[in-house]
């Protein structure tokens, strides 16, 4: 969710965007040799993704179907239903078949009982409070500048944590830079009991005295009774900064494993460069706000990319038929011909997002609804269906801090109903990217 962590604040000051205020101020050749060493398996694989895609009614270079988007806040005069980087929390017990939470950037707690409307989602304030690391961070010779979110997670145990991104600056240093840290609850509210305030106490990745990049969109995810720290690192110094999605093994909410995280996505995918992904006009890419589901045996890793307040942000979804892909291998991203060049290289090939609104022409676009729609997730409700959430621009209310560049805190939460289709006799490995792109879609209206 870089729309709302420190390496967006750090991305934008050195792009230098301005004009959040303090609650945004949070948020912050290779290519040809390949494609020359498999051209005949690509063509072959261009020709049958575009006859695909086309029979889908959604082929790259024709007007795409108006997605039925519904949103999940009613937004007043007094601003209201804004809500950033809408986050499912994971419940147990009882309560995940009564109702549907989500956590974020906005230091708030969002639900609606099932089953889900538009605009039924109503939230309640949620504080965070790091003075059980001001000793640590003052060692350090930082200041804390911002709680740039929290994610809440309720293991199946029925234990609560949280993964705060906490923004921090140094005299020493020029920029400002994240760390991720893990919160208990020190309040259960009344109604379900799911925390409204929670206390920081230890640092999972990063450090208050080594200012990096990356550090952010941290996550709690649990399989098989293993759990996993999801985060966004850095790669590439600055100004070519390259993010890209890891994942770390845990031997408890408060304790990382010794080994490295493995990388499970980055800008790019097997064939080279992608167009899409480059962050406004700058030399940066990055990928971002992750999100896993588990679907017929196999993973969907949901991300974002390009600048959150442009047009050019959009989430996509990478598949993956274990957790950790075997042999050094990435998540992979579902790709789609693109043979009238709409996103500047004609018979290149390019990510099928799920939402998108740069490309009129392009599959999945929704910028008659919803501008900029990114930090996706997807989650399951008591009956089977399956929702994709999402934060994006009203076209209406869409004010610019600069030019092509939107007040970042008139995001909206949004919804679509998710048409998930996903084969238990088909892997990811054999399927070809027109199947992958039949498996987790956006319904139309």
């Amino acid at each position: 969710m870089y729309e709302t962590t420190s390496h967006r604040l750090t991305l934008r000051e050195t792009l230098q965007i301005k004009g959040r205020n303090d609650r945004a101020a949070a948020k912050q050749a290779t290519c040809a040799k390949r494609f020359s060493r498999i051209a005949t398996s690509v063509l072959a694989l261009l020709i049958g993704q575009h006859a695909a895609l086309a029979a889908d009614g959604a082929a790259p270079g024709t007007p795409t179907p108006t997605l039925a988007i519904r949103p999940m806040t009613t937004v007043t005069s007094s601003g209201s239903g804004y809500f950033e980087d809408p986050y499912p929390v994971h419940l147990a017990g009882p309560h995940a078949n009564q109702v549907q939470v989500f956590s974020g950037t906005t230091k708030a707690i969002m639900r609606c009982a099932y089953p889900i409307s538009a605009r039924c989602f109503s939230w309640t304030p949620d504080t965070v409070d790091v003075s059980g690391l001001h000793t640590q961070i003052a060692a350090a010779g930082a200041t804390v500048t911002n709680i740039q979110n929290i994610d809440l997670f309720q293991d199946d145990a029925g234990g609560w944590h949280g993964v705060v991104a906490i923004g921090v600056h140094s005299p020493s240093h020029p920029d400002h830079w994240t760390v991720l840290v893990h919160a208990h609850p020190t309040k259960l509210a009344g109604d379900g009991g799911i925390p409204l305030a929670w206390a920081a106490d230890t640092v999972l990745s990063g450090s208050f005295s080594n200012p990096v990049d990356g550090n952010y969109d941290g996550k709690y995810f649990e399989d098989d009774g293993k759990l996993y720290l999801l985060y966004v690192k850095n790669f590439v110094p600055r100004p070519a900064l390259r993010n890209g999605i890891v994942i770390q093994r845990m031997l408890s909410p408060t304790q990382v494993a010794p080994e490295a995280p493995v990388t499970l996505l980055m800008p790019g995918d097997r064939f080279g460069p992608l167009n899409s992904e480059w962050y406004g006009q700058t030399q940066a890419k990055l990928v971002e706000a992750p999100y896993i589901i588990k679907l017929a045996g196999k993973y969907a890793l949901i991300y974002s990319t390009g600048a959150y307040q442009q047009v050019g942000y959009k989430a996509g979804v990478a598949w993956s038929d274990t957790l950790f892909p075997a042999n050094g291998k990435r998540y992979r991203k579902v790709l789609a011909a693109d043979p009238n060049g709409i996103w500047g290289k004609p018979g290149a090939l390019e990510v099928r997002y799920l939402v998108q609104s740069q490309q009129t022409s392009w599959p999945n676009y929704t910028g008659t609804q919803v501008i900029s729609p990114g930090v996706a997730s997807a989650a399951q409700g008591p009956g089977g269906a399956w929702w994709l959430y999402f934060a994006g621009f009203d076209p209406s209310d869409r004010p610019l801090v600069a030019p092509g560049v939107a007040e970042a805190d008139h995001r909206r939460p949004y919804f679509a109903p998710l048409r998930a289709e996903v084969p238990a006799d088909r892997s990811v490995a054999q399927a070809s990217d027109a199947e992958l792109a039949t498996w987790l879609q956006p319904a139309s209206q």
